[in-house]
């Protein structure tokens, strides 16, 4: 199969793809602005907003590339990196003197599925009372989604413990398939290699995650 060639630079095949593109663009974003103004936030209306910022998204690259095509540059997005701002804060305040790292494995038994969903959209509604009950039963669909709520009300101590800021933290969520309380088969107790084999990540299905810092 032949390949496309490519588009000569500063030329009138490049700028009418820019012209073209730009013009996209422009619609696109005045009808992703109407629907972004027509939302109140709810949780029932995330996937109609991922679908929407996934169409936009592609406009925008189509726009790169024509802007690349022509130009041979690349159009900085004027964002701000997370990690140069953490590296100038780190050096406003001098830095940690020392790391701390915590590690935490808590295996939950799922005893009332009905019980811990309606506990976790409660907690939701209280965090966000913005949210509907039907926001509420689209943002905790899981037991995974219901921990994630009620853990969240609790509040998280790494965030206000005295003398420390948080660097960062991520705490997975997964659905382990043969599971085996830790340490049942340990007849010796737990020996500083087993007890590494047995904090790590079981094999399963990671659900989702979240991370702060």
């Amino acid at each position: 199969m032949d390949e496309t060639p490519d588009i000569e630079q500063y030329s009138d095949e490049s700028r009418a793809a820019l012209r073209l593109r730009t013009d996209e663009l422009i619609e696109g974003l005045r009808a992703h602005a109407e629907v972004l103004v027509g939302l109140r936030g709810g949780s029932a209306e995330r996937e109609d907003l991922f679908t929407e910022n996934e169409a936009l998204g592609k406009l925008l690259g189509a726009w790169d590339d024509a802007v690349l095509d022509h130009t041979g540059t690349v159009v900085p997005s004027g964002g701000y990196d997370d990690d140069v701002l953490a590296d100038e804060e780190d050096e406003e305040d001098g830095g940690p003197v020392g790391v701390l790292t915590l590690v935490t494995r808590v295996d939950l038994g799922v005893r009332d599925t009905a019980e811990l969903l309606n506990a976790g959209r409660a907690a939701h509604r209280r965090l966000q009372p913005e949210e509907s009950e039907a926001d509420a039963l689209v943002a905790i669909g899981d037991e995974a989604q219901a921990v994630y709520a009620l853990l969240h009300e609790a509040g998280e101590p790494w965030l206000e413990l005295p003398g420390t800021g948080l660097l960062a933290a991520t705490r997975l969520y997964v659905e382990p398939e043969d599971y085996a309380i830790p340490g049942d088969e340990d007849e010796d107790g737990f020996s500083p290699e087993a007890i590494v084999e047995e904090v790590a990540v079981p094999e399963g299905t990671l659900l989702f995650s979240e991370s702060w810092g």
